[in-house]
């Protein structure tokens, strides 16, 4: 859909360091620098509306401000119904709008880190050799760890840095860059139980990362995300 309509270039993908200052910033806009395919964040009770929203929902305009919005017209398919996570700011609650983060190597507006060790792939012609099938797209983060749109792994790093998402019966949904999608059973302890207060606070201001578990998951989504270069 995107690449097609694009010159084959992937979506952009923002950290939370890339993203626009307001739901007008020109940046943000299609054009713009900073146009992505979902920017806003999930940890930030100024992006978000609070429980019950009185007018428009601010967490979903963000999402319509994203690249992808007009290809699916629906804010629902962001946002796994199993997840019923919230924030919270001066006793007022402000739920989640999305449970889902792009694969931080596809697109990146700047790559994390400016790490260049590891494969940055920006058009449909240029994804790693191991192909479509093999690179995830779009993953189920977890509630604690959401913050951006952009979801961290690397491989070659023994750390999570962000975290998947466990509330399907300790499983979470992963799509990938050929269409076909996956529920991944964890069985990781830090994915089912360590990343969570009072370790990590949500979207992980500290920005915390934990080794993994015995027996660990890293190794499973670490080659599934880029290649070491």
């Amino acid at each position: 859909m995107y690449p097609d309509d694009n010159n084959g270039k992937l979506v952009p993908n923002g950290d939370e360091y890339n993203q626009p200052a307001s739901l007008t910033d020109p940046a943000g806009l299609p054009g713009g620098r900073l146009a992505q395919w979902c920017p806003g964040r999930q940890d930030q009770q100024a992006m978000l509306s609070p429980d019950p929203v009185n007018g428009m929902n601010i967490g979903e305009a963000w999402i319509k401000m994203g690249l992808l919005y007009p290809y699916v017209n629906t804010t629902a398919i962001y946002k796994c119904p199993a997840d019923q996570s919230s924030i919270s700011f001066f006793g007022q609650t402000y739920p989640h709008v999305r449970s889902m983060s792009m694969n931080t190597w596809l697109g990146n507006i700047v790559p994390y880190a400016d790490t260049t060790t590891v494969v940055s792939c920006y058009k449909k012609s240029s994804l790693i050799s191991s192909g479509p099938a093999s690179l995830w797209l779009f993953i189920d983060e977890n509630p604690i760890s959401i913050n951006d749109g952009s979801f961290i792994c690397i491989p070659g790093v023994n750390q999570w840095i962000d975290c998947p998402a466990s509330y399907h019966n300790n499983a979470g949904g992963l799509s990938f860059a050929d269409g076909h999608a996956q529920i991944k059973r964890w069985q990781d302890p830090t994915v089912l139980r360590g990343w969570a207060p009072p370790t990590i606070q949500p979207g992980n201001p500290g920005f915390t990362r934990l080794p993994p578990g015995n027996p660990s998951d890293l190794g499973f989504l670490q080659p599934l995300s880029t290649v070491i270069k």
